[in-house]
C-alpha cells in the first residue's frame, strides 16, 4: 500500500461525512428558530424602514467553521496523498506526515464540532491546538520533502 493512499481515502470519506454531519446538525437546529437564524433589526431612518443585518448568533458561525473546515482539510488530504509519495523523504518520515495531516483534519473538525455541545466544550481549545499542530508539522514535512527533491 503506498503511504498518501491513507490520505486520499480518508479525504474522500471525510468529504462524504462533512454533508451528512451538516444534515445531522441542521435537522437537530430547526427548532431553534431564532437563535440558529442571522440577527436583523428593523430601524427608521428618514422615514424609510430599513433592516440592518446585526450578525449572526455563535452556534451559527461554529456550525459554519466545521463544515468550511472539514472540507477544506479533506481536501488538503486528498491533496497530500497526491504528493507526499513523490518527496524525497524516508518512509517513516512520510508515514510520520500522512498521519500527522489525518489526525489532524480530524481533531480541528471536531473541536468545531465540541464548541456546539455544552458537555464538550472544555475540550474544543486543546483538540483545535493540537489539530493545528499536527497540520503544521505535517505541512513542514511535505514542504520539506519538496523542496529536497528539487535540489537534488
Amino acid at each position: 500500500m503506498v503511504i498518501g493512499d491513507l490520505n486520499k481515502k480518508f479525504g474522500w470519506v471525510w468529504l462524504l461525512i462533512g454533508p451528512l454531519m451538516g444534515l445531522y446538525i441542521t435537522s437537530r437546529m430547526t427548532g431553534m428558530g431564532a437563535a440558529y437564524n442571522a440577527v436583523t433589526r428593523e430601524v427608521m431612518i428618514a422615514g424609510q424602514n430599513v433592516t440592518l443585518y446585526m450578525g449572526e448568533p455563535g452556534i451559527r458561525v461554529v456550525n459554519r467553521l466545521l463544515h468550511v473546515h472539514s472540507g477544506l482539510l479533506a481536501i488538503l488530504n486528498i491533496v497530500y496523498g497526491l504528493c507526499i509519495d513523490n518527496v524525497n523523504l524516508s518512509d517513516k518520515t512520510k508515514r510520520l506526515g500522512s498521519i500527522l495531516a489525518v489526525v489532524g483534519a480530524i481533531l480541528v473538525t471536531l473541536s468545531f464540532f465540541f464548541l456546539q455541545v455544552n458537555p464538550l466544550r472544555t475540550l474544543a481549545v486543546p483538540f483545535r491546538a493540537l489539530g493545528g499542530i499536527s497540520l503544521v508539522v505535517a505541512i513542514v514535512i511535505i514542504t520539506v520533502g519538496q523542496l529536497r527533491k528539487k535540489v537534488q
